[in-house]
């Protein structure tokens, strides 16, 4: 990847920028160039064209770069019609989805993809982890406020790629996540337990059945979620997310395989679902 003098420029954005969080913090600032009114951007530089571009291995000054760049820039839905029919089948595919998202969908997506790539390979090169810690903190106690344990856990960052040695890491944090969800569970008073499968169908569980299907798993984690409804109708709510020390929900995700191809989904429900 042929783009030291970019790195120096986004060096000055963020010193941190050959770390986990430089790096997925680089991806989302590519995501987000879109609505850039709606982002803190922790790289403002990319706001540059040339810069972004040159993140692609684009706009270097080569015949052939520049013609791509013109190409796509200039016919956003034609700019591969003489290319192999494979790549031909997944242009119309953005195109259609462009319809959708803008007609710059296809275009956007393109140039974020051969960016997501050259960063990845970046990542690997320097052996930077694909993983960062997330924090969660539930009350222990309802009725006491100040009782809450924290909690610190790996996490896949989804735009970077996981390393042989995050496997490893992800892998042994398991029982402990397991282990933090089922003291959850058990506290009073005690959230309501369920399997859930992929039509988000909840069957009730018990603690032996987590365990069982932890057993298998090579990732495990854990979110919450809580929300305020507020009638906007005649048996009509909607929901605002909110933060609270006891969620209404906590969510227990299981990897199966290192593909993303299985999981197995627990629920624990908050005792007093009217609240």
């Amino acid at each position: 990847m042929s783009t030291l003098p970019v790195f120096q420029l986004l060096l000055q954005d963020n010193p941190g920028l050959f770390t986990t969080e430089g790096l997925s913090s680089l991806l989302q600032d590519c995501i987000h160039l879109r609505y850039p009114e709606r982002h803190k951007f922790t790289y403002p530089s990319l706001l540059n064209q040339q810069v972004y571009l040159s993140l692609a291995n684009l706009g270097n000054g080569s015949s052939e770069d520049e013609e791509i760049i013109r190409r796509i820039l200039s016919d956003p839905k034609g700019w591969c019609i003489d290319a192999p029919a494979d790549v031909q089948q997944g242009a119309k595919f953005y195109d259609n989805m462009g319809k959708m998202f803008g007609p710059r969908f296809g275009t956007d997506l393109f140039l974020y993809h051969s960016i997501r790539d050259n960063i990845q390979e970046l990542q690997k090169s320097l052996g930077i982890s694909g993983v960062r810690t997330r924090n969660i903190s539930v009350r222990v106690r309802p009725w006491r406020w100040r009782s809450h344990r924290l909690f610190s856990y790996p996490t896949v960052e989804d735009q970077l790629v996981t390393l042989e040695s995050d496997r490893v890491t992800l892998q042994q944090a398991v029982p402990e996540v397991v282990n933090y969800f089922i003291s959850l569970v058990q506290i009073q008073l005690a959230y309501r337990l369920f399997l859930v499968d992929k039509k988000e169908q909840k069957t009730p569980a018990s603690i032996s059945a987590v365990e069982n299907a932890a057993s298998r798993a090579v990732i495990a984690e854990i979110y919450t979620e809580s929300f305020d409804w507020e009638l906007t109708g005649i048996n009509c709510w909607r929901g605002k997310s909110v933060e609270r020390l006891d969620p209404d929900k906590i969510r227990l995700t299981l990897h199966l395989d290192w593909d993303e191809n299985e999981f197995i989904f627990f629920d624990a429900h908050h005792p007093d679902p009217k609240r």
